[in-house]
């Protein structure tokens, strides 16, 4: 019984690294400017992902909760097949200014599933009409290796600055919740911010085109000499790595 339980589990154990199903966290940064459309600038917008082919894996930001505007997001619509998917997205209402916006993908479908390794799409689309808007794609591949560079399928003037992270971690250790045990506050931060957590080996701050500024051993750090907008921070422990995202005022 014993040598068939083990057999399993190395089984599971070897079937799970030959899919290369990595675990972790992208970070996505991006901003949006207005092309002065009839209701600028209020916009409503979506970012999600998909994969290579075009397959829907999910939705990690959209702001429009007046559904009968939903259909002028016109990629996201039929990306979903018009069930404007938002499990686990973060949402909120319209949109009354640009600016920039920065999200993360657990690795995960709307099914909670992580996903094979290989390249992803993230999509960000916003209108500030009642028609078609703008739209920018990059292409990302997920694997075991950290990385900050992408590629650009679809451009758009009006969606620049974009940026991604991407950490994978250690599918050893156990699952923790990481909202739970890693924090950082104040946020937004005008001088110092603190991370707490358990295990932290390291704190790494990136800008939000993945230029890494700064590595600490240390639980806070000092933002007052930079500029206003939005930081990454990576924290690393000896249960993996968590993304967050730090705004200076």
């Amino acid at each position: 019984m014993k040598k068939t339980l083990l057999f399993v589990l190395i089984l599971l154990l070897f079937s799970n690294l030959v899919s290369g199903q990595t675990n972790g966290q992208l970070t996505v940064g991006f901003k949006t400017t207005t092309y002065n459309g009839a209701e600028a600038p209020k916009h409503i917008l979506a970012v999600w992902v998909t994969k290579a082919d075009g397959t829907f894996v999910k939705t990690l930001m959209a702001y429009t909760v007046t559904t009968k505007y939903r259909q002028y997001l016109t990629k996201w619509k039929s990306a979903t097949n018009s069930t404007y998917n938002m499990v686990d997205a973060v949402t909120g209402a319209t949109l009354t200014s640009h600016g920039t916006r920065s999200c993360t993908w657990d690795c995960t479908d709307v099914a909670k599933v992580v996903q094979p390794d290989g390249d992803y799409r993230i999509n960000v689309e916003f209108t500030e009409a009642s028609a078609a808007g703008k739209i920018a794609t990059i292409s990302f591949t997920k694997n075991a290796t950290p990385a900050s560079t992408f590629t650009t399928i679809t451009s758009s003037t009006n969606v620049s600055s974009i940026s991604v992270v991407w950490s994978p971690v250690n599918t050893a250790v156990d699952n923790i919740d990481y909202e739970k045990y890693y924090k950082i506050y104040p946020n937004p931060v005008s001088s110092v911010l603190f991370v707490t957590g358990s295990d932290i080996r390291e704190v790494s701050l990136y800008d939000m085109q993945g230029k890494n500024i700064l590595n600490i051993t240390e639980n806070q750090l000092d933002f007052s000499q930079y500029k206003p907008g939005n930081y990454l921070i990576k924290i690393r422990s000896d249960k993996g790595i968590v993304m967050r995202t730090a705004i200076k005022k």
